[in-house]
């Protein structure tokens, strides 16, 4: 247990009694000062933390076909029978990404109006104008930074790219 509540010596018993069977319960010294003193660490040497485990699985919503799905997810655009609400992972709960692990798209749909599926915030990335008749292939890369998600995209027709940062709602 750690940050200012970590030394309360009712919640600390609290924890013990409801977790302790099943878990191990462990508190440092000076339990209230140990976030704090992680925070001026890391702002001091950010390699510190070279590796996290993710508590999400990272995706987007995208439209995809053709693919044969239920009626209600298809929609048609530019003339194309398209599957909307399609969810393409990038990385998954539980696993390991170092500093700066970059993701491309991953297609393992699965629908974002599934119950399990929750929006963590918007990403909008600027594309260019697709005329009738031409089609945009874009490629987006997730980029699992420090402290942020910064997303890529790149427009397969002409190379041009575009970075943003993933704006948490």
């Amino acid at each position: 247990m750690v940050g200012g509540f970590a030394d309360c010596e009712l919640i600390q018993h609290r924890m013990k009694e409801k977790f302790g069977k099943h878990k191990k319960i462990i508190i440092p010294a000076e339990a209230g000062l140990v976030v704090l003193k992680g925070a001026v660490l890391y702002g001091h040497q950010p390699k510190v933390i070279s590796a996290r485990f993710l508590r999400r699985t990272y995706g987007i919503q995208s439209l995809w076909g053709p693919h044969m799905q239920p009626e209600s997810k298809k929609s048609y655009l530019v003339d194309v029978n398209r599957c909307k609400d399609l969810f393409f992972k990038y990385a998954k709960v539980g696993e390991q990404v170092v500093v700066d692990h970059e993701v491309s798209q991953t297609p393992d749909p699965r629908y974002v109006t599934d119950q399990s599926c929750q929006r963590l915030g918007n990403l909008i990335i600027p594309l260019p104008e697709v005329r009738a008749g031409q089609t945009l292939e874009i490629e987006e890369t997730m980029i699992f930074g420090d402290t942020e998600l910064i997303v890529r995209a790149r427009d397969l027709h002409t190379g041009r790219v575009v970075e943003t940062q993933f704006d948490l709602l």
